[in-house]
């Protein structure tokens, strides 16, 4: 990489501690990591698994249909309840592939769910996706990687500043903008001799354990989203767990990957009966949880962290 091009990426340095910017980074590495949460085994090439596992997990279903000889998805909204109260017709707009509104139980046309609760329970909406539950534990992320940002920023300094006058301010807000990059900057103003800036002494109630609980809060979000999902994660705290542990731990599952995949077979099942072809669907083998409880407790004694894991 040449200096300019470097010099062009600093200048559009990433700013950890804005709770938008984090929370977007968040959003997507959580979804990178349940996206391959099941694969797939025979589908058309013009149907990619990522193409069905975004559509179930980020609105819930996904409606497959034929066009010129190819079978496709896209992004599709579903409505007019039956009289359990889901939907039997479909619309989606493609602007490669044109659009189409049509009823769920043409000959074409394939609908696979997330999970059990579909589309609606007794007439009231649900998000039986994934979007929620990723945004829950994006913002929660985005939140600590903020705080953790500007409490290490802050460290950097014993007194917080406070300007009377926008002139002021503009001079104390260039010096902490170059402090923030670890820069040396030097005050002139004469208001500021004349009494128009005080500081307020700041860092009296840090103690210096309060970065490291930051930091461990962060990794605890990160240990229940897996484990909400029904991944095992564990810091490796102690050598060895008891079965009791390991059972507990099963009994507290938010996200059932059973049930998810359960959805999806029923749907498959339709698929391949409508297309004539023979896919099948399972779970990703590094997201399986082992089969006995001997096993499991191998396995976390081999795993540190959940970067062992991915």
């Amino acid at each position: 990489m040449k200096a300019k091009q470097m010099d062009a990426i600093l200048k559009q340095m990433y700013d950890v501690s804005d709770v938008r910017a984090s929370y977007k980074y968040w959003f997507y590495k959580l979804l990178a990591l349940t996206l391959p949460a099941f694969t797939y085994e025979g589908l058309p090439d013009s149907l990619p698994a990522r193409e069905i596992e975004l559509q179930l997990q980020l609105t819930n279903h996904c409606v497959t249909f034929m066009k010129d000889g190819n079978i496709y998805t896209a992004e599709t909204s579903v409505f007019y309840p039956d009289v359990y109260y889901q939907p039997t017709k479909f619309t989606y707009a493609n602007p490669v592939i044109g659009g189409r509104t049509g009823n769920l139980d043409d000959p074409d046309v394939c609908i696979i769910w997330n999970n059990c609760l579909k589309d609606t329970i007794g007439g009231m909406d649900v998000d039986s996706s994934l979007l929620t539950f990723i945004m829950h534990y994006a913002r929660q992320l985005a939140d600590l990687s903020s705080t953790i940002n500007i409490y290490t920023v802050n460290s950097r300094l014993t007194n917080f500043p406070i300007a009377k006058n926008d002139s002021v301010r503009a001079s104390i807000k260039k010096f902490f903008d170059s402090l923030a990059l670890g820069k040396r900057e030097i005050i002139a103003d004469e208001d500021i001799i004349l009494n128009s800036f005080a500081v307020e002494e700041a860092g009296a109630k840090r103690t210096p354990d309060t970065l490291k609980d930051f930091i461990q809060c962060k990794d605890n979000i990160l240990e229940q989203f897996f484990r909400d999902l029904g991944i095992k994660f564990r810091q490796n705290k102690r050598a060895q767990m008891t079965e009791e542990e390991i059972e507990s731990d099963d009994q507290v599952l938010l996200i059932s990957l059973d049930d998810m995949l359960e959805a999806r077979r029923e749907g498959i099942k339709k698929f391949n009966d409508i297309y004539g072809l023979n896919v099948t669907v399972d779970i990703n083998e590094k997201y399986k949880r082992p089969d006995t409880v001997g096993s499991l407790v191998n396995g976390i004694k081999r795993a540190s962290s959940y970067k062992e894991v991915f």
